[in-house]
C-alpha cells in the first residue's frame, strides 16, 4: 500500500475536515493511505518552502496529495520549480479536488494542459480582458 503526505490548503474557504476527507478518498483511489499531515503556513503559502523538506524528512513516502492545484498558484506563476523537484525525487503528486495525478515519466498530457490553462487563467489580468470588449 502506498503512503502519502496530506497537504491541506489554508487559504481557501473550505473546512479542513472536508479537505481531509477529500484527500483521504484520493489516497484510497490511488491504492494508498495518508501517513503524515502538513500544510504551509498562511505567511508562506505562496512560496511553499516547507513541503519538499517535509517529504524528504519523512521516510517511506510515495508522494504527496495536495487538496487543490491552486496551492501551486499562490505566487505570481505556477510553482514549476517545486513541482519538478518533487517529481524528480520520484515522489507522486496528486491533487484531490481536481482528481489529477502526476508521476515522473508518466504525465497525462490533458492533465498537464489543464494545469497550464488553470495557471494562465488564475494569473490573468481581468482588466485587460475587459478592454477587449
Amino acid at each position: 500500500m502506498k503512503k502519502f503526505y496530506s497537504c491541506v490548503d489554508n487559504l481557501i474557504p473550505s473546512p479542513l475536515s472536508e479537505q481531509h476527507i477529500i484527500i483521504f478518498n484520493k489516497a484510497k483511489k490511488e491504492k494508498g493511505k495518508i501517513t503524515a499531515y502538513a500544510s504551509e503556513e498562511v505567511r508562506t503559502a505562496a512560496s511553499q518552502p516547507w513541503i519538499y523538506y517535509k517529504l524528504k524528512d519523512t521516510p517511506g513516502l510515495d508522494g504527496v496529495i495536495f487538496f487543490t492545484a491552486l496551492q501551486f498558484l499562490y505566487n505570481e506563476e505556477f510553482n514549476y520549480k517545486l513541482f519538478s523537484k518533487i517529481l524528480d525525487e520520484k515522489y507522486e503528486i496528486h491533487f484531490a479536488r481536481e482528481d489529477m495525478s502526476f508521476k515522473k515519466n508518466n504525465i497525462d498530457r490533458n492533465d498537464l494542459n489543464f494545469l497550464i490553462s488553470y495557471s494562465l487563467t488564475h494569473h490573468r489580468d481581468d482588466n485587460s480582458l475587459i478592454d477587449l470588449i
